[in-house]
């Protein structure tokens, strides 16, 4: 898995070496170089970088054919400290990848129950939102990330895809796909269908080779076959497959057995620091004092406790899925002043890695 990470970072770096980064913004009266992500992707060049804007207005659906790094302000910013002062997200519906567009990295957006469908290599998809809220519930739709072929390519399965420290998205491995990691991810569907739900929430083709690890499985079906499947916390749901590796997994049921470090009817309720006041939709998952999932992930030992769920692992979740880069979370200004009595404007930046 790690040697999967730094391949795919380093082909990034190379590639990015002599890009350009383009402003997009819907907003009237904004100057920016696109409005629209259409726009955005004639315009750039291969390699560049997209910056999608806070905006209310969404930004709309896009079939990418080139080389592009996406990158959106993140989500749930009213939600969480020290986000963006800025507090809309980068709406976005749909994105399609085609092989044109493999190295391709989508990060930080908001796909309002959308889907992004890649028919590409070597794509990340990383911190994003596909779920939305309704009836007090934060992913009562969710959106999928689906893995196919490589369309306009040599139509092989797609390979090498980082599904990463996503938000309320199903994952559908459509075909023999390799290189896969699916982590850290918080994937469930749609809570309108019922904890009972057999709906398909993970679902990997029979000959696919896929990395599963330190999700949160929140209900509905996963159907995993020769997989290596770990640390992950199953919270309602079914799961059924052949030929895999499975361990050190917590479940509300038997789903996932009781050998090879595996725990079995777990009580969710003990797990979890839940709802209540000043809690996020996605702080709601970390784990609670005391909590079962504490130590019981693969490798873990008393001077060294590895933890299963999203907060832990080598990517652990970011809360609102903030994106790496520098984002200024405190603006204020003074509003009137003169020759004489400049304007002062307080401004505050973190890095998020």
């Amino acid at each position: 898995m790690k040697a999967l990470v730094s391949t795919l970072l380093a082909v990034l770096v190379i590639n990015c070496t002599y890009a350009k980064i383009w402003r997009v913004n819907n907003n009237a009266g904004i100057a920016a170089d696109f409005t629209t992500l259409a726009a955005a992707q004639e315009g750039a060049s291969a390699g560049d970088t997209l910056h999608i804007e806070p905006s209310a207005t969404n930004y709309g659906s896009i079939t990418l054919t080139k080389r592009l790094v996406i990158i959106g302000t993140g989500y749930y910013l009213n939600e969480n400290p020290n986000t963006q002062a800025i507090k809309q997200s980068s709406l976005v519906n749909s994105i399609t990848l085609y092989s044109g567009a493999s190295g391709s990295v989508i990060m930080g957006l908001d796909f309002t129950s959308n889907d992004c469908n890649v028919y590409a290599n070597d794509v990340v998809i990383r911190r994003n939102k596909f779920a939305t809220a309704t009836n007090n519930s934060s992913d009562y739709y969710t959106g999928a990330v689906n893995l196919y072929y490589n369309y306009q390519g040599d139509n092989t399965p797609a390979r090498n895809v980082i599904i990463s420290q996503n938000y309320g998205c199903r994952v559908s491995v459509n075909y023999p796909s390799t290189g896969v990691l699916i982590s850290n991810n918080y994937i469930s569907y749609y809570s309108y269908a019922g904890d009972a739900t057999t709906g398909d929430v993970l679902r990997v083709h029979t000959d696919a080779i896929v990395i599963i690890q330190n999700n949160i499985i929140r209900r509905g079906k996963v159907s995993v076959y020769n997989s290596n499947i770990t640390n992950n916390i199953m919270v309602n749901g079914t799961f059924e497959g052949t030929g895999n590796l499975v361990s050190h997994n917590l479940a509300n049921a038997t789903q996932f057995g009781t050998t090879d470090g595996n725990k079995a009817n777990i009580d969710m309720g003990t797990v979890f620091l839940g709802t209540g006041t000043g809690v996020s939709s996605d702080g709601q998952w970390k784990l609670a004092a005391g909590s079962p999932a504490i130590g019981a992930g693969y490798g873990s030992t008393p001077q060294k406790p590895v933890d299963t769920g999203i907060y832990s692992g080598q990517t652990p979740y970011v809360l609102s899925g903030m994106p790496p880069v520098p984002a200024i979370y405190f603006f204020e200004n003074k509003p009137i002043g003169s020759n004489t009595d400049p304007i002062s404007v307080t401004i505050k930046v973190k890095s998020n890695n």
